[in-house]
């Protein structure tokens, strides 16, 4: 246990009257609106070992958001794991890494990768607003679309983009304009537009409708090289064959598509099957390019993803995707928060069927779901 205090009553004093740095999670948190969140911190750090203590204590005094977030991340990643009764035993080098203990389980070591997303909480949705609503005086009656190509900066000024909206439906109303689609782009954004074809009745917002952006493939873009780092690293390491846990911890909800990281982990499902309301996808046959089913990997126990819900600040999401495959593999018990993992009495059962074309020849069949009496919100402490 230690004794060590993360925000003791100076710092949180000096950092309010320091002037500027508003966009330093530190100091964010040492505002009197962040006491919650310091003192969720407060108590999961004193659980901790010491060595572990004193890492996240170096973490969360910086005012540079990347150490802080990543001692967030390790802590918070921490609290998730106490569900199902794991605990930090000690850093680990190279890493650093955090090696865990468990009464009933083997030891396991635990790898945490934060991200940081580039937009701040919710004010991606308040900018598209102020778009939508300089859109809306476009002095035309023609309707269009609007596809958000990428995220808009929180300064953003819509009128530019406004007034070259109204000189492009210009010329489409005097037919110098070929086709249905225009695009707007700069430094900072990219939109593109489409005619609908249809004309805005009285008072009606010549905006038909917006979609985007889309980031879910440069989402997995930057999570998946940074995972498979993590487990070449670990291959690579004297403690190859002891169990590894990879914690990827972002600032903002996980905006990535599901079957991405199940294609990513677990390859390609060879059937889905939907019974009373269950959905269940079974894996097996000929070996997969992905991470979980390559036997290089087999010490990999699973990957967690954790976000931060910005209304909900002294609290955590989680959900666990396991490795059925791996040498020593995790329950959904053993990781006390919503899993994707193996079903063991549906793959009993799937293995006295006859397999089906992509289930021939290699591995045997494996079913997998989500475990939906486990929850995904943690609260921090």
């Amino acid at each position: 246990m230690s004794h060590l205090e993360l925000f003791p009553e100076r710092l949180v004093a000096d950092l309010e009257r320091l002037p500027g740095a508003g966009h330093s999670f530190l100091k964010q948190v040492c505002a009197p609106d962040g006491q919650p969140i310091r003192e969720g911190l407060e108590r999961l750090a004193a659980r901790q070992e010491e060595s572990v203590a004193r890492r996240v204590a170096d973490l969360l005094g910086s005012l540079d958001n990347r150490r802080f977030f990543q001692g967030f991340s390790e802590l918070s990643t921490l609290s998730v794991l106490q569900i199902g009764g794991w605990r930090a035993r000690a850093m680990k080098q190279p890493g650093p890494r955090i090696a865990l203990h468990h009464l009933t389980r083997p030891p396991m070591l635990l790898s945490v990768l934060a991200f940081l997303h580039q937009t701040r909480p919710g004010g991606e949705e308040e900018t598209r607003r102020r778009l939508l609503d300089s859109l809306a005086r476009v002095q035309s009656r023609q309707r269009f679309a609007v596809l958000v190509r990428r995220w808009l900066p929180h300064d953003f000024d819509p009128d530019p983009v406004r007034r070259a909206i109204e000189l492009w439906l210009a010329q489409v109303h005097a037919g110098q304009w070929e086709g249905r689609y225009a695009a707007y782009e700069d430094e900072n954004i990219a939109l593109e537009f489409c005619l609908t074809g249809e004309r805005a009745r009285p008072r009606q917002s010549p905006v038909a409708l917006t979609l985007g952006p889309f980031f879910a493939h440069r989402t997995l873009e930057v999570l998946e090289p940074k995972v498979v780092k993590e487990l070449d690293r670990h291959m690579a390491s004297p403690e190859r064959n002891t169990p590894l846990l990879v914690a990827c911890v972002a600032d903002q909800p996980w905006a990535v598509n599901e079957g991405y990281i199940r294609d990513f982990l677990y390859g390609r499902a060879s059937r889905i099957s939907c019974e009373s309301g269950r959905r269940e996808l079974a894996f097996g046959g000929p070996p997969s390019v992905c991470a979980f089913r390559d036997p290089v990997y087999a010490a990999v126990t699973g990957v967690l993803l954790i976000d931060r819900v910005p209304a909900d600040p002294v609290a955590v999401r989680a959900r666990a995707w396991l490795n059925p495959w791996a040498t020593q593999p995790l329950t959904p018990s053993d990781i006390g928060v919503r899993a994707f993992a193996e079903d063991p009495d549906a793959t009993a059962a799937a293995r006295k069927l006859p397999p089906l074309g992509g289930e021939s020849g290699g591995e045997p069949v494996r079913v997998l779901r989500w475990h939906q009496d486990l929850g995904t919100r943690v609260e921090l402490g």
